[in-house]
């Protein structure tokens, strides 16, 4: 137990430096591609990622979850399910890439930008580059080894600046942000593939491809669903509205999900892969989960809070002043999304580690169809309504997720709210003097001074509670450890 607490923290200290450094990065290029793209052309963009998105789900096939999640007898029998994942990767990712080729023209027309086959022939291309490091990325996250990890990432996030943005100033427009992608993936395979130990071998067993199909396909299903829980609205709003529209939508929401994702992306896969090794104990179990969400809820509680109160200034900050009507849709989205990290995410990795995809995918079920009666009823009364019943129906799975979760680990509802309800406290007081300030006078520089305000406000309250100053004393000598490499 001692030695896995101590592989937890260099991951999770490796992981979360990445995000700062990534979050640095990421908003700077986004800010200037913002300002030089029209929504237009991040409608476009947005569609197709969609559909290789799509098709990429199946080249991994729940492949890399299953080695995360998976103890294995010995090395030899790790290894040949490794072979065996990676070849079918690619084989499934070669013969999409040629049905993409084959029927790119309508397929442009089914989402709605008739004329576009060619950028989609181009854009999934990924596809490949994405088999290649698929499998790669899950050795590194089962091993809990995420340093190698982190310097890629940060390496990628730099494309922007030296292939993207040169393009658009050379006038581009959207092949820009396509051929940005493509050199990102491309650079992920290459560093990937020279740094692991790990190298493919012409080992394959159908025997222990239908073993896996045994987790794999629930995975599958549980990924698909997932895939369509992000992209129906995408996909509904192609339809009913133009490109304007769907940029604002996707915009905003991609801008949200770049600041939640700090949290997110340098937690959930260090929570899963944790989870995993303990998932045959469940006192330990219980106790890290309860660990991450207490550390994690500690930031995105009033990470949320703040977002949509201060709605505006995030959106000029990050977008510009040319998306106005993004600003409700990044406010709203931004609360609920934040919160969901410590339910909807965190529940997810649980039923994950105990081999549980099933019930992830039943809840996606649900939200799917939800979220298309609501979409389809709200299309007809314009994009407001629309923000708003997307934003309520997103409420479904945190709910549902953290439902199946606690049946599963036993954990008492009350205990987990017990655990963040002092941050909830502080939020809500926080988030109601930022209402208060903003109601008698406010402007750009003012609203920065309230952020501040707002900030000092939420921790003094958490200082006065003896728990919550414990907490916060870790949390800092915690963060002061991930600076030191």
């Amino acid at each position: 137990m001692e030695n896995i607490n101590i592989m937890v923290k260099n991951a999770a200290k490796w992981s979360v430096l990445t995000e700062i450094v990534v979050k640095i990065i990421s908003p700077i290029s986004n800010m200037i591609l913002a300002r030089m793209l029209s929504p237009e052309v991040f409608g476009v963009v947005a569609t197709v990622i969609m559909i290789t998105s799509f098709t990429d789900l199946f080249t991994d096939a729940g492949f890399q979850k299953y080695i995360i999640q998976r103890k294995f007898k010995n090395d030899s029998e790790e290894d040949l399910c490794i072979n065996v994942a990676f070849w079918t990767n690619l084989i499934i990712s070669v013969l999409l890439w040629f049905s993409i080729l084959i029927f790119s023209d309508q397929i442009a027309f089914i989402v709605g930008n008739n004329g576009l086959g060619n950028v989609i022939s181009l854009y999934s291309s990924v596809l490949i580059l994405t088999s290649f490091s698929s499998i790669q990325m899950a050795i590194y996250r089962k091993t809990l080894n995420f340093r190698v990890l982190s310097l890629i990432k940060i390496t990628a996030k730099l494309i922007p600046f030296f292939v993207t943005i040169p393009l658009v100033l050379m006038g581009f427009s959207f092949w820009a942000l396509i051929i940005g992608d493509i050199v990102g993936e491309l650079l992920n395979v290459i560093l990937l593939t020279a740094l692991s130990k790990w190298k493919p071998k012409f080992k394959y067993s159908f025997q222990k491809l239908f073993e896996m199909f045994s987790f794999c396909g629930w995975t599958l299903m549980e990924a698909v669903s997932g895939w369509l829980v992000t992209n129906i609205g995408i996909f509904i709003i192609g339809l009913f509205f133009n490109n304007y529209y769907l940029g604002i939508y996707k915009a905003s929401t991609t801008t949200v999900i770049q600041i939640v994702s700090i949290l997110t992306a340098s937690t959930t896969y260090v929570l899963f892969s944790s989870l995993a090794a303990l998932q045959n104990d469940p006192n330990a179990f219980n106790k890290m989960f309860l660990n991450f969400q207490k550390y994690v809820g500690l930031l995105s509680i009033p990470l949320g809070v703040g977002i949509f109160v201060f709605r505006d200034t995030v959106t000029y900050i990050l977008l510009g002043s040319n998306w106005g009507e993004a600003t409700l849709l990044i406010g709203l989205w931004g609360l609920i999304f934040s919160e969901s990290v410590i339910f909807a995410d965190f529940g997810a990795m649980i039923l994950l580690a105990k081999g549980k995809p099933r019930y992830i995918f039943v809840s996606n079920l649900i939200q799917i169809l939800l979220v298309v009666l609501c979409l389809l009823w709200s299309s007809r009364h314009g994009f407001t309504p629309l923000v708003y019943i997307t934003c309520l129906v997103r409420l479904q799975l945190p709910i549902m997720q953290m439902f199946w979760a606690t049946r599963i680990t036993r954990i008492n509802g009350k205990t987990i709210i017990r655990n963040i309800a002092p941050y909830i406290f502080a939020s809500l007081i926080m988030g109601a003097t930022g209402l208060l300030l903003i109601y008698f006078k406010t402007n750009f520089i003012l609203n920065l001074f309230y952020i501040v305000i707002c900030i000092t406000i939420y921790f003094s309250i958490l200082f006065l509670i003896p728990s919550t100053r414990k907490v916060i004393y870790m949390f800092v000598n915690k963060f002061k450890d991930s600076l030191i490499l």
